[in-house]
């Protein structure tokens, strides 16, 4: 192993602060210069500057670049063949470069096309806009090499300009959004937001783009467009990755990508939809306790996007919520329904999709409103189906809030089990799904195996997590947000009770439904609601006269109402003179 090899060697086991240092800043300037180069020479509309990449740099890392490439040719192309050489003070002498322009200068006296890779050409595709190099590996060897491999992005297929010479276009007149012209090269107005796994808006807009299109092809009746979520992001980046997620399917589902490439999810969609019937139940039945991929755009009830990267996975990872279920519209082509018509609610169709009256008061963790009516609807549900004849609603307690507000979740653990108890949730939207899911399960267990989930529960974490919401003897509640290993969950306090109580399940309950209400508690169609004292109310007359007499000085005085004579009428004057004459001389 020569001295060169041995620093390239040392090089991949030492952090370097700049990952295109192993290429080399002036190799990679220098390239950008020569695209730009060719950009003008032959009239090319699109070529782009290309951004340094360290997710490309990553998967540069490859261990054996001489076997097949399953990933290649989809969002990203590849050079496995540039030498890069330390020490040349001028660049233009690399033999690196030298290699990449006599590349181009061969192509364009003979044009050729080769299958995996088109070496050094693949630097001068003017659509790819990412790239990031490392040095390659001798797996025979077991060492790095003097040879880089260089992975531009984010296209899957390769495209060149016209080497006729006999374009009209303009240099850089067809720049990809968000880019400018600057002599002749398509350059990004704010590099430092353009990333290999995409743009967040252009995600956002796509992809509801292509719901709004399913929505009217297949006249998906509750079509709903999608917000951006940055609660989703930031359980998104924080969440451990093992080739999935252990907290996905509940209040949201994933999809994985290499990047964001729209054309790409279009055809995986295109794909699906070409299935047969049976085919396509097949392929969700069989995918949805995973992720569907694509398809996972699709979901009708979604209504949250987030997208980005974590830190366990180089991987564009988007979530979307609130829907922990996959659910798939008609998709046989004989729907009658109109499109957008059955939105839920504080949304309404726009163009055959629901979208959100006010979506900057939406939020994937829903409306506390919302919960507080759900959650006592489901009280009542269960008091009235097994006869629980002391069932409370719960009533929203500020004392609980504030009590609840400066803990943290040791401390909640900590001092639970005293005057209050508490219970997690994901969102307050979906709860009565959610509850129902968790009651249902326990339900079905026989006596024993109930008593012995609640023992076994509770000495484990100190909360029967969503039975708490069907504690009959709490009264009070108060949630908010609180975050554990990084993930942002709503904590409930309910009180008085510390202790676990859960109603009779046997369905041998005699009682009726609300007949034993504490005191101050009233039966209202089988749920205990809380009095509210009558209070007569108290009328100020002073300060009803007050306002009378300050209306009367601001007012201006009505005029009076004039009398007129039009002819054909008896004149007052005329009648009192007629009746004082009858009067005195009896006429």
């Amino acid at each position: 192993m020569n001295l060169i090899q041995s620093l390239l060697v040392f090089l991949s086991f030492v952090p370097i602060k700049d990952s295109s240092i192993l290429i080399g800043k002036k190799f990679f300037l220098e390239l950008n210069n020569l695209r730009q180069h060719y950009a003008n020479k032959y009239n090319v509309p699109n070529m782009h500057k290309l951004i340094w990449s360290r997710t490309l740099v990553d998967i540069s890392k490859w261990p054996n670049w001489d076997v097949s490439l399953p990933k290649a040719r989809k969002t990203w192309r590849y050079d496995e063949s540039v030498t890069y050489l330390p020490g040349f003070r001028d660049i233009k002498d690399q033999p690196g470069f030298t290699e990449i322009k006599d590349a181009a200068e061969a192509y364009f006296s003979n044009p050729y096309n080769n299958t995996y890779t088109m070496g050094h050409l693949e630097l001068l595709n003017p659509v790819q806009r990412f790239i990031g190099c490392g040095p390659k590996f001798n797996a025979k060897f077991n060492e790095f090499s003097l040879i880089h491999v260089c992975l531009v992005g984010t296209e899957g297929k390769f495209t060149f300009f016209d080497t006729s010479r006999k374009s009209k276009k303009l240099p850089g007149s067809e720049c990809h959004k968000r880019y400018k012209n600057e002599g002749g090269l398509c350059v990004a107005k704010n590099e430092t937001e353009e990333s290999y796994h995409g743009y967040s808006q252009d995600i956002i807009d796509d992809v509801n783009r292509i719901r709004k299109k399913y929505s009217k092809q297949f006249n998906v009746p509750n079509m709903h467009q999608l917000i951006w979520s940055d609660d989703l992001l930031k359980n998104l980046q924080n969440m451990a990755w093992n080739n999935g997620f252990m907290g996905a399917r509940v209040t949201w589902r994933y999809v994985q990508l290499d990047t964001y490439i729209e054309t790409f999810i279009e055809r995986e969609l295109s794909n699906f939809f070409e299935k047969t019937d049976v085919e396509k139940r097949s392929f969700i039945s069989t995918n949805s306790d995973t992720t569907l991929d694509s398809l996972e755009f699709l979901n009708p009830l979604q209504k949250f996007i987030a997208c980005g990267q974590n830190s366990n996975t180089p991987s564009l990872i988007c979530l979307l919520g609130t829907e922990g279920k996959f659910t798939m519209f008609d998709s046989s082509g004989k729907s009658k329904e109109i499109p957008g018509s059955n939105c839920q609610k504080r949304y309404r169709n726009d163009s055959g999709v629901c979208v959100a009256i006010k979506p900057e008061e939406e939020s994937y963790f829903g409306r506390q409103s919302d919960f507080m009516s759900d959650i006592n609807q489901i009280r009542r549900r269960y008091a009235k189906e097994y006869r629980v004849p002391n069932m409370h609603a719960l009533a929203w307690s500020n004392e609980l809030a504030e009590i609840l507000e400066p803990l943290n979740m040791t401390i909640v653990r900590a001092q639970a089990k005293k005057t209050w108890r508490y219970g997690a949730l994901n969102t307050y939207d979906n709860t009565i799904y959610h509850i129902k899911a968790d009651v249902t399960r326990f339900f079905e267990m026989n006596r024993t195996a109930k008593n012995d989930h609640i023992v076994k529960t509770l000495s484990d974490k100190d909360t029967m997590d969503r039975l708490e919401f069907l504690n009959p003897l709490q009264k009070t509640i108060a949630c908010g947000r609180k975050e554990e290993e990084g993930v942002t969950y709503i904590i409930c306090l309910l009180g008085p009770e510390g202790n676990f109580t859960i109603f009779d399940t046997s369905f041998q309950s005699q009682l009726a439904a609300g007949s034993k209400c504490h005191k101050g508690y009233y039966n209202e169609d089988g749920l205990c609601i809380m009095q509210i004292p009558t209070q007569v109310p108290i009328i100020d007359y002073r300060k009803m006269a007050e306002e009378e007499r300050n209306k009367a000085l601001t007012e201006e005085p009505e005029p009076e109402p004039i009398l007129e004579n039009h002819g054909n009428e008896i004149s007052l004057g005329y009648l009192l003179v007629f009746l004082l004459a009858k009067l005195f001389f009896n006429i």
